[in-house]
């Protein structure tokens, strides 16, 4: 028996090509999912609900100018690849948005809530080269509405 973890779940072959068979079908339904623009579900035991109106607010007024940026420019729910991103926030290279996710981790770790609750990547390779797209989390997005973020927090 072959057993391997793919968002979170343990999925089970009784052979190798099974298993290689069934890892590519799991991930050809996230790409559907990614291409349609739905969320990739994760499958935890005790996912918690780590997102309320208070703990928006402390993020988002607690993180820097180009943080808020980047959180603004994924605010509409679509997946913004990181070309697109640097010319938003105004950046050179990949090297500099690295430090504006740093500080943005850095943000998070403060509040005990992981990266993946807030954003989720996808990293693309055609032969060398790699891009890679952000877009928010669902939980994160719906809290934030109830606060009127990112529209009413921008008048």
């Amino acid at each position: 028996m072959i057993e391997f973890k793919h968002n979170g779940r343990i999925w089970k072959a009784d052979t190798v090509d099974e298993a290689i068979a069934l890892r590519r079908k799991l991930e050809n339904f996230d790409r559907a999912l990614w291409e349609a623009g739905e969320e990739i579900p994760i499958w935890e035991e005790e996912r918690k609900q780590v997102w309320s109106p208070d703990i928006v607010t402390d993020l988002l007024r607690n993180v820097g100018p180009q943080q808020r940026k980047f959180l603004r420019a994924l605010a509409d729910g679509n997946h913004i690849g990181s070309e697109e991103m640097l010319k938003t926030l105004g950046l050179k290279s990949e090297e500099s948005l690295a430090g504006v996710l740093s500080g943005l981790s850095k943000q998070l770790k403060k509040l005990g809530i992981p990266v993946a609750e807030l954003y989720a990547v996808r990293v693309e390779w055609t032969g060398k080269s790699k891009k890679r797209f952000f877009w928010l989390t669902r939980e994160f997005r719906s809290a934030a509405e109830e606060l009127g973020w990112p529209d009413k927090w921008e008048q």
